[in-house]
């Protein structure tokens, strides 16, 4: 049984989603399997709902089965977050076509993934980084090919991941952009929704599908942000900047400015800690990484290469037939209830791993808003089977 692949975060799922799943299915004739983040999202903040809520409503538009990303992948850059996409999709020995939604669907990806990686346009990329510009345009200028909008970078990434698997791309064009914060029609980003949303005006109503505009309205919506704030700025008073360090990925010397950075304001600690290499999500992730950290080498989890299981969210009655299939063709084990946490020490990586998706789940609930807090739900929670 053969699949499509999906890296998604849904952060809120909308109506650019539904249609690229159709589409997806509409070209391929295949079921959908999507990839999709956790509990945090790539760019360094709380999910606007929680997994569990975003995967239901994947599968109501159209996902067959929703297997988790792992949050160790979840809060990297974009060359790890697609990596680790793909691995994990590769994994499932059902997924033969990865999809994703670009701004330029004219460009040849696979070519231009297998040109990057040359040593002749690393060297450029490095000697563009060290002018001050973000890795998106760094690559951009070093390939001389217009690759500088967001989704093109992730493809170019999920490109090169792909070249070390069988598994063939399908690009299809984006109706909006990635940043863009308007509405101004069906269609819509994220970031405009979630803004919308913020700011309480109905405009995202029109950009979500009935079934998801049901889910977002209710108050556990979104996170409180002055919390968030707090406990970031516990984090700071409570570590020195070697336990920073060991706590999450900088370099550089960066945890010495997020050492210095204490304010009370998040806003200005994000700014204080800005260089030319490190930009504000890389910041925002490296906040999240070290408000979510374990023991005192807590970043090891993130520099281990692979992810270690299949996490399954939700399905339907066609997922559930690729998860039949999967028990013989997966290549990493398919965790649906968790059980006791004890039976996966026996495997290092594995357990730093499902820890931290357990950890994420719990600091989630911290943040979000809604005042019903439930801790442990990963252990609590089976995965949602939409009929």
């Amino acid at each position: 049984m053969e699949a499509a692949g999906i890296i998604a975060e849904y952060n809120p799922f909308h109506n650019g989603h539904l249609y690229h799943i159709n589409e997806v299915k509409r070209q391929t004739g295949l079921p959908v399997i999507v990839a999709m983040s956790g509990n945090f999202v790539q760019r360094g903040e709380p999910a606007f709902l929680n997994k569990w809520r975003r995967a239901k409503l994947a599968v109501r538009g159209g996902a067959d089965l929703v297997l988790e990303l792992p949050t160790a992948f979840v809060l990297q850059s974009a060359q790890f977050f697609a990596q680790g996409g793909v691995e994990l999709l590769n994994a499932t020995g059902c997924v033969k076509i990865l999809s994703c939604g670009v701004e330029s669907p004219e460009q040849n990806f696979l070519e231009l993934a297998k040109i990057v990686q040359t040593e002749e346009v690393q060297a450029k990329i490095r000697s563009f980084l060290d002018e001050g510009n973000s890795y998106g345009a760094a690559c951009g200028k070093a390939l001389n090919a217009g690759i500088e909008k967001p989704n093109d970078i992730l493809a170019l990434e999920y490109s090169k991941a792909l070249l070390q698997t069988s598994i063939q791309p399908l690009f299809i064009k984006r109706d909006s952009e990635h940043n863009a914060r308007e509405i101004t029609g069906t269609i819509a980003s994220a970031g405009a929704i979630r803004l919308s949303h913020t700011f309480k005006n109905d405009d995202w109503k029109q950009a979500v599908p009935d079934f998801a505009a049901k889910v977002i309205k209710q108050p556990y919506a979104g996170y409180n942000f002055n919390t968030f704030n707090e406990l970031f700025s516990h984090c700071l008073i409570t570590k020195t900047p070697e336990e920073i360090y060991n706590a999450c990925q900088c370099s550089e010397g960066v945890e010495n400015l997020l050492s210095k950075s204490l304010t009370g304001n998040f806003i200005e600690m994000l700014a204080f800690c800005l260089t030319k290499r490190y930009s504000m999500n890389r910041i925002q992730r490296l906040h999240c990484q070290l408000l979510l950290a374990r023991g005192s080498q807590a970043r090891k989890v993130f520099d281990e290469a692979s992810p270690q299981y299949l996490r399954v969210l939700a399905f339907n009655n066609t997922g559930r037939a690729l998860l039949k299939e999967m028990k013989k063709t997966a290549t990493l084990p398919i965790i649906t209830k968790l059980g006791r946490l004890e039976r996966y020490e026996k495997t290092p990586a594995l357990h730093r791993q499902l820890q931290l998706d357990l950890t994420a789940a719990d600091v989630y609930e911290l943040l979000r808003n809604g005042v019903d807090k439930k801790f442990g739900t990963d252990f609590t929670t089976s995965p949602a089977y939409i009929k």
